[in-house]
């Protein structure tokens, strides 16, 4: 009889992780932030300085604060560490990045790919923020992505202009001077450059920008109009995608000029000229809008008011196949018989050729089944040969507004037998599809 044993053996615990190649794990750090990557040096000797090694400098100055605020939470008696308060300002965002930066160069860490900073609390220091994008200007930087609180100022070194000449995706945020130097080289490989509220020292300034942009393909640009100047214009040939947003205190009439035969892709946010009023791409009557011959998908955002945006900008693009279109909603505000004979020329009499050819997809957003709202869907339906699918996601409506409108839908002829109306809404999680 054979003998029994009363331990079971534990099985065998196989560090795969450990196996490994340094470059493996180099990659897999790349998708934490510094300091997330930092914390695993504490796992073995191997991993203490693993972290320098991965190409990738990640910091953001709220990461900081939570870690003070657990801090503060956890010790709100300070006579129970006398060092406490000492230690929270000993250890500045200022500080860390300093040592960290020490120790990448005394390992002689790999050059810097991707360099992100993110600096939005009371201890800003532009001259800390200058040396580190300095010292990030590497011949093999490829990401560049910089925030400064919107309440400080730092200028762009200028050195950035002549020497990231690998820099793929640029990204200035929020209180950012930009002032490119006369004798600029420019960025030769740059295809994404983003800008959200960044500042520009004079009305020349963001065409000059675009200019030493040769290859750009990709552009997402929120920012003020200046008050000097009415006049805004983006010109990039090379330019295929546009997320544009633009703001402006003026109560006055604002030109906007794209030139951009490339574009395939546009999204639009309107033209706030004060905090009640929206206006938009086409505000002055004898504005000529530039053609977009390869455009096939654009977001639309727009107050009610503005009707007579909407067919002249279809009209410059007449291949396009997908469109959103998202209506806020003004209390106030009622449509009137210059709205609706807008939408009658609109089809009746001058019909973009986009709407009869080409568009695939319709999408309603803030939709609230008002009358003149229901003949502009009918239109579509009643035009759109080729479009497969409608979706309308109302605004708030009660249940018994809902089904008069899907009863009305339901009526809606159409001359695309193929094409499926959605009616949608989040708020109540369901989901009406109609057809014959």
């Amino acid at each position: 009889m054979a003998k029994s044993t009363s331990k079971r053996q534990k099985p065998t615990v196989m560090d795969r992780i450990s196996n490994l190649s340094d470059s493996l794990l180099c990659h897999i750090l790349w998708f934490l932030t510094t300091k997330e990557a930092v914390v695993t040096s504490i796992l073995s000797s191997r991993w203490k300085t693993l972290w320098t090694l991965v190409p990738k400098f990640d910091f953001d100055s709220h990461e900081f604060e939570r870690i003070s605020s657990s801090d503060e939470e956890q010790s709100p008696n300070q006579h129970d560490n006398q060092d406490y308060g000492n230690n929270r300002y000993r250890f500045t965002f200022t500080h860390i990045l300093t040592r960290a930066w020490a120790i990448r160069n005394l390992n002689n860490a790999n050059p810097i790919k991707h360099f992100r900073l993110y600096w939005d609390s009371n201890d800003f220091d532009p001259i800390h923020a200058e040396t580190w994008v300095r010292a990030a200007l590497t011949p093999d930087l490829e990401v560049l992505d910089v925030l400064i609180g919107i309440s400080q100022r730092f200028n762009l070194p200028s050195t950035l202009f002549n020497y990231a000449k690998s820099l793929v995706v640029l990204k200035l945020k929020k209180g950012i001077v930009v002032n490119p130097p006369s004798s600029s080289f420019g960025f030769p490989s740059l295809k994404t450059l983003l800008l959200q509220s960044v500042r520009y020292t004079n009305g020349d300034t963001f065409s000059e920008l675009l200019s030493c942009c040769p290859v750009l393909q990709n552009l997402y640009l929120e920012t003020y109009i200046p008050n000097y100047d009415n006049n805004f214009k983006i010109t990039v040939p090379t330019l295929k995608t546009l997320h544009l947003s633009l703001y402006s205190n003026l109560q006055r009439d604002c030109r906007l000029e794209i030139n951009a035969p490339a574009l395939k892709y546009l999204h639009f946010r309107s033209l706030h000229l004060d905090p009640h009023f929206t206006e938009c791409l086409c505000f002055a009557t004898k504005l000529d809008p530039p053609m977009f011959h390869n455009l096939a998908f654009l977001y639309f955002k727009a107050e009610a008011r503005l009707w007579h945006v909407l067919p002249r900008l279809l009209h410059r693009a007449p291949n396009l196949a997908v469109l959103v279109f998202e209506k806020e909603h003004a209390e106030s505000y009622v449509c009137d018989e210059e709205d609706n004979s807008i939408i009658k020329r609109m089809f009746n009499e001058d019909l973009p050729i986009c709407i009869s050819s080409h568009l695939k997809t319709f999408h309603f957003i803030g939709f609230k089944g008002l009358t003149y709202e229901l003949e502009f869907v009918g239109h579509i339906l009643r035009t759109a040969r080729f479009l497969k699918t409608m979706t309308l996601t109302p605004a708030y409506i009660d249940s018994d507004e809902k089904i008069r409108i899907l009863k009305e839908l339901l009526m809606l002829p159409r001359e695309s037998r193929t094409c499926q109306i959605a009616f949608s809404c989040s708020l109540f999680h369901y989901d009406f599809s109609l057809s014959y």
